[in-house]
């Protein structure tokens, strides 16, 4: 009992809740939107491989599920979330009657001591919200701004305040980066003369703590430029494509951080940019047919340095059996009938199975550990 419990301990450690990036990142995953599929690339540009799933139209948002390592996207003309496991097979839909392009998929924060489940935000772009559904895809709620306009990407911050790049909305018009705080309250926006049409936002928590993290920024029109901003939404730095290699000229879209503090830039159907934790370019690859849109960085286990990439989910040496029991939950996580459509890949309800992580705790208990909330949750961040 013990031994099994220490190898829970060992996986929950590496895939617990957690705010972007992940420790430990590995491959990028590129929505490509015309072409409706997701190309995979590792960090040296070559690409790996293409997946997609029928019905899937128009990907944008992508994000990895801290707890399994499973991919979420976004379908913003399917009007569904699509989500695949480690191996990019289609393991579950989520539908809503009120999706109308959703493009952004942001998981919660979370605290070791807190007992807020997990929660999944979504930006619901042509019904100018953000909705919120609980791990296993019920609607719970949605919060909205009477200057929204067409909602794009979002980022957490460990205060629980949350960014949105609000793509078109603002006093301007043109766009503005929107703060709202814990309670999903507006507190300010910001906006710059020469903005318009944004698109990302990510938070970089820069290793020196969480007082210190910014967020950046990317315009799609306008002055095509990205930015950065402190947490009280004043503007630090500003790339134009005279910065970027000797001035060529981007369309920016998705944005993500790395495990080293740099970060990719997806340029419109075009390229990769990769920057340094400073905003200063350092190299670009190309990308294939199909529009590129946006992006997001795998999560690994352990370290990746010694074993290479080892995707959340997906067994090691080290815990093959609790990762094992972690993919059966993953899997049958399940809907209501009183709730939107979360239809398994069998086009089956995916319920009925007995809850894991309830499971996991009594066996935690019965091993000797603390047992605190509903879950054990060691933070994942990158410093901590």
């Amino acid at each position: 009992m013990r031994a099994l419990t220490i190898s829970i301990l060992l996986l929950l450690s590496s895939s617990a809740f957690a705010l972007l990036p992940y420790k430990n990142t590995g491959n990028l995953y590129v929505s490509m939107w015309s072409s409706d599929e997701i190309a995979v690339y590792n960090t040296a540009g070559q690409e790996l491989e293409r997946f997609s799933t029928p019905g899937l139209d128009g990907p944008r948002g992508v994000a990895f599920d801290p707890t399994n390592g499973n991919i979420w996207v976004a379908g913003e003309f399917s009007n569904a979330i699509y989500i695949f496991d480690s191996t990019h097979t289609l393991i579950k839909t989520i539908e809503h009657p009120d999706f109308n392009e959703p493009v952004s998929i942001t998981f919660s924060g979370y605290t070791p001591d807190s007992n807020t489940e997990l929660e999944v935000l979504i930006s619901n772009s042509n019904n100018q919200s953000i909705m919120v559904f609980s791990h296993a895809g019920q609607f719970k709620r949605e919060f909205t701004d009477t200057l929204f306009n067409d909602p794009n990407c979002s980022a957490l911050m460990a205060d629980g305040s949350l960014y949105v790049a609000n793509r078109l909305g603002g006093s301007s018009g043109r766009g503005a980066l929107d703060k709202f705080g814990g309670g999903e309250t507006l507190l300010f926006s910001s906006y710059e003369e020469g903005m318009t049409s944004l698109m990302a936002v990510a938070r970089d928590p820069n290793g020196e703590g969480d007082d210190d993290d910014t967020v950046w920024l990317t315009s799609g029109s306008g002055d095509r430029a990205i930015y950065e901003y402190d947490q009280n939404g004043n503007l630090l730095k500003t790339i134009t494509s005279a910065d970027i290699n000797g001035g060529e000229t981007i369309t920016p879209q998705g944005i993500a951080f790395d495990d080293n503090g740099d970060f990719y830039v997806v340029s419109y159907a075009s390229a990769i940019y990769k920057f340094n934790g400073n905003g200063d370019y350092l190299t670009q690859f190309p990308v294939g047919a199909g529009t590129a849109r946006s992006i997001a960085l795998q999560a690994c286990q352990g370290d990746k340095n010694t074993t290479g990439c080892t995707p959340l989910g997906v067994a090691s040496t080290s815990s093959s059996a609790a990762s094992s029991m972690a993919s059966t939950n993953a899997s049958s996580s399940t809907g209501s009938s009183s709730q939107p459509s979360a239809t398994a890949a069998n086009g089956g309800s995916s319920g009925g199975a007995i809850n894991f992580m309830t499971l996991l705790m009594g066996i935690l208990c019965l091993g000797g550990y603390r047992c605190f909330g509903q879950y054990l949750h060691p933070t994942l961040r990158r410093g901590a």
